[in-house]
This record gives structure tokens, sequence and C-alpha cells, in this order.
């Protein structure tokens, strides 16, 4: 009995410490007159791996989805006397509370449907957080000089990394030291891989796992006003989402390199005739 009630206490601090990373769409439907549509199929679709979810207008017209993980969506809305009506390329983030506001469905028949594009940059209504991102394909493309991912949170507003030169290679030590979200202390932020703690309690600077850049679809900081179920730590958090799976097979190489002869002297070594130091780096994978 012992054992058991161990193993279930374990089990439930195990839930109660993980984090929320999924996201949620909102939305509500109109006709041309203004008046709300209830009980409407919506159905929603991961565009990278196919899978649907379906859920319904309430008796306001209004629906939600929940749950959703990070990636981009397709929202097909198809109502009896309307035209079918969709919404392509919806790009939902760790952590975000999406709305699509007011859709107005045209009267029309079914073999007519208006197609939208989503907008690339929403403004956020449905929360009052203040947050920052980091995307796949600014983790793939931006230039940093070392591999350490964090040297990339630089370009989210309110954060400054005061380490941004020591960061040469992988660091596996104190990566948090230096970072400071809207002036919070280093030793107060939330570091998190796919919603879970990662933060070393004993120093709260370092972290027991600091990804491949390879490996990471996302980064999403929140800096401000977030939810409650994000309040661990008071000067932010750091959500770092690890890629899913897609319908397409996809593999990548590389092979860093540096070295003292692809880079001048400065002024003062050239001035005394000091040659250049040595600045080796070999940092390759697959």
């Amino acid at each position: 009995m012992f054992l058991r009630t161990l193993a279930l206490m374990t089990l439930l601090s195990g839930l109660l410490s993980a984090q929320n990373i999924s996201s949620s769409l909102t939305g509500a439907l109109k006709d041309p007159a203004g008046a709300l549509i209830p009980n409407a199929g919506i159905l929603l679709t991961n565009q990278a791996t196919g899978v649907v979810q379906n859920t319904a207008t309430n008796e306001a017209g209004q629906f939600v989805l929940s749950g959703l993980l990070p990636g981009t969506y397709m929202v097909d809305i198809d109502v009896p006397g309307f035209r079918p009506y969709q919404v392509r390329d919806i790009a939902i983030t760790a952590n975000e509370r999406r709305s699509l506001g007011d859709i107005v469905l045209q009267v029309g028949q079914v073999q007519e449907r208006v197609q939208v594009t989503a907008e690339i940059t929403p403004v956020q209504t449905a929360s009052s957080e203040r947050t920052g991102l980091v995307s796949g394909d600014q983790v793939l493309n931006l230039a940093i000089k070392g591999r350490d991912f964090l040297g990339l949170l630089a370009t989210v507003p309110g954060v400054i990394d005061t380490r941004a030169g020591s960061r040469e290679v992988v660091m596996t030590g104190n990566v948090l030291q230096g970072l400071h979200i809207n002036g919070g202390r280093e030793t107060s932020i939330m570091y998190a891989l796919d919603g879970i703690s990662a933060v070393d309690t004993g120093s709260n600077t370092s972290v027991h796992n600091e990804p491949n850049m390879d490996s990471i679809g996302e980064v999403k900081v929140l800096t401000s006003n977030y939810q409650a179920e994000y309040g661990r730590n008071s000067a932010g958090t750091i959500n770092v989402i690890i890629k899913s799976g897609t319908q397409d097979f996809h593999g990548s190489g590389y092979w860093y390199y540096r070295h003292e002869t692809l880079n001048a002297n400065n002024f003062f070594l050239n001035r005394t005739g000091t040659a250049k130091p040595v600045y080796r780096f070999n940092s390759g994978g697959y």
C-alpha cells in the first residue's frame, strides 16, 4: 500500500510540474446580416501532419479549438445554404491563444468556395500576455557565432544577453547567466523543454539539457502578463519546442569551421607585429 501511494504521489508531482505548451484557436461565425450561426461544423487540419480535429459553434456562434500543438493549420467551414469557407496557413506557436475574429459566411451554392490566407502577423486579441518568438526558420538561417541557440534570444524585444560574446560553442554550463527578460534576474528565469521544466534548481542558471539547434522547432519567450499556469518563475519563461514529425521526410548535414587564417588580424596586433591568436573550432553533424 505504501509503495502504491508513493508511486501515485510521484506521478502526480510530475504532472503538476509540467507546463502547458498547447494553444487554442477561437472565432465566431456570422451571416451577411450579422446574425450569429450556431451548430456549424468546424474542421481543423494540421497542414504538416494531416491530423484532423472537429468542433462546432455554440449557441452564440462561437467556437474554440484547444489542445493545439505548434504548427500550421487550415480551417474548413461548411454550413448548408452558405458558400464553403476555408482559411489556410494559420501559424500557431506554443502557448498561443489565437483568434480568427468574426468570420462572415456568404450565402451561395455548395459549388462556390471562399478561400483566404491567414494573416502572417496577427494582432493578439485573445489574451493579454506579451511574448516573443524565435521561429524555426530563424534558428536555421540566422547566423550566430556558436551553436548556442540562446544567443538568438537577443532578437526578442525586452531580452538582454550580457554574455553574447562568450557563446562560442555548444554550452552545457550556466547557460542562463547573462540573460535578462524585462529586467528580471537571471536566476528567476523559467526554462522548459516542451513545457517541462529543465532548470537545475540547484543553481537556477544552469539547465539539464540544451538541445541541438537542428532539433528545435521554435523558441517561445513569455516576457510578461502571461497566464498563471506559466508562473513558476517571475522573470519570464523560455519554452523550447522540439520539432515534431510531418508527412515528408527531411534530413540535414552541417560542418561549421572556424580558423585564424580566415580572420583578419586586428590593428594593435599588426602594429606590434604579433601573429594572430589560434582560433579553431570544428562542429559537424547530421
